[in-house]
């Protein structure tokens, strides 16, 4: 337990000075939801055909949640690992009886740090600032959250584990990032998608992240086959990550 807070704590100064952190899990989502809400405003679709019948921001709100989780976990955390690897600090680590797992759950403390900070930044400036509605169902907001953040480190540190080198990180991640954030539903809404675009959004984690989070937050309760699904993401990608994971 003292291992781990030591070296979550060395984690959280490494990650405090990388920028490239600081900008995709924090300044990025809050400057695309200025963007987003400059555009479509907070008044719902009369028709109520999009945005799932409510307000721009109120489904915007919690799927740029979900955003700022992708971030860490598809560009930060595989970068970070595999920047540790290149310069040797991995090999040093397991010299100092470092294990995976001790590894992991660093980086998922700081990954939910870096997560919350994220989210409460969205959600004040959405909420607060330009008067969207709060989740209806916060308890059931607040179990995705956590399910997500899990689910994205574990991604991440799969990612950290089987890309090879620096550039390969950067070059998946952003890969991943990107595409995620334009077939999720956290961009567009995914009632304007076209047909493939919603089915290829389906094979990756932000879009059942997304619906996780939404779902709860605009008042449709608890979504049981999402949670399922982030869940089984997160169990699958955590044990391939310790399966798999490489100090050199």
């Amino acid at each position: 337990m003292r291992q781990l807070a030591k070296l979550t704590w060395v984690e959280i100064k490494l990650f405090a000075r990388d920028p490239l952190t600081m900008v995709f899990s924090l300044a990025f989502p809050i400057f695309v939801l200025i963007i987003m809400a400059g555009v479509f405003g907070n008044t719902p679709d009369p028709k109520g055909k999009i945005w799932a019948g409510v307000s721009p921001l109120a489904y915007l709100v919690p799927g740029f949640c979900g955003l700022a989780m992708s971030a860490v976990g598809f560009i930060s955390l595989p970068i970070h690992l595999a920047l540790y690897r290149e310069r040797g600090v991995l090999r040093r680590l397991r010299a100092s009886s470092v294990s995976p797992a001790a590894l992991l759950l660093s980086q998922l403390c700081v990954s939910a740090m870096l997560a919350v900070i994220g989210a409460a930044a969205i959600i004040f400036l959405g909420v607060v600032v330009n008067g969207a509605r709060g989740p209806v169902s916060p308890d059931g907001f607040v179990v995705a959250f956590a399910l997500s953040v899990v689910c994205f480190v574990a991604l991440g540190v799969l990612l950290g584990a089987v890309l090879p080198n620096v550039q390969a990180a950067q070059a998946v991640g952003l890969a991943l990032f990107f595409v995620g954030e334009m077939t999720s539903g956290v961009g567009p809404p995914r009632e304007v998608l076209p047909e493939t675009m919603q089915t290829f959004g389906k094979a990756l984690p932000l879009t059942h992240v997304a619906i996780a989070l939404q779902d709860p937050w605009i008042g449709r309760g608890w979504n049981m086959t999402e949670l399922g699904i982030v869940t089984a993401i997160a169990v699958v990608a955590a044990a391939l990550a310790l399966r798999t994971f490489r100090w050199e």
